[in-house]
């Protein structure tokens, strides 16, 4: 075995997973899901439903078979994944999951108004130091790291969800290697920061 080939084969096992989904299958499995995240992903806050469209194809299925294998929504005080749940076992099959996720992938991510009031300033600088390896510069996410794109989600989301990794009600799991990773971080990042953080990702989304 040549060493060229090698170092491909140790590429390709370090790449993410490439999901392969029919997003034209994936709009029709899809009909259920706009009663929460609306007809083109864009969430709904009176519900605490993210915004989904546009996230990457890799980080919904992933997050879709965490919902299936009960890796997300187990705790009960996380009501809003406890209902999640359901709707991702409805899914039939894995062909089903990435389906749906090339659909909603496809989607134009949205924009929101703020919602919460921070120094966007100062939460560059946090932003820079303790989000950015894995989200991404700009909040665009990191595929390698199954990490979402931040720009395209409510700032008020964010806040709770970032309060739910501090306190273990997401990201506790055993199997859970990436939520592990982002609940350690979540307990670094106090509430000031963390407003200010989301702050900084409002500034940047406008760009």
């Amino acid at each position: 075995m040549s060493r060229a080939f090698q170092r491909s084969l140790l590429l390709a096992l370090l790449m993410p997973t490439v999901c392969i989904g029919d997003a034209d299958t994936g709009e029709a499995l899809y009909a259920p899901c706009i009663a929460c995240h609306g007809a083109n992903g864009e969430g709904n806050a009176s519900l605490s439903s993210p915004a989904i469209a546009g996230q990457s194809q890799d980080y919904l299925v992933r997050q879709l078979q965490n919902f299936r294998r009960g890796i997300r929504g187990a705790d009960p005080a996380d009501t809003g994944a406890a209902q999640m749940r359901p709707m991702a076992t409805a899914l039939v099959d894995d062909a089903a999951v990435a389906a749906v996720a090339a659909y909603v992938a496809s989607l134009e991510p949205p924009t929101h108004e703020a919602e919460v009031s921070g120094d966007a300033a100062s939460g560059s600088k946090f932003y820079t130091s303790r989000c950015g390896a894995c989200h991404g510069g700009k909040g665009e996410g990191n595929d390698a790291l199954f990490a979402p794109r931040l720009t395209s989600l409510r700032d008020s989301y964010v806040v709770s969800q970032v309060r739910k990794f501090r306190s273990g009600t997401r990201g506790a799991h055993a199997d859970d290697k990436y939520g592990k990773q982002m609940a350690i971080m979540a307990k670094i990042v106090t509430d000031q920061e963390l407003r200010d953080i989301v702050s900084f990702l409002n500034e940047i989304a406008d760009r």
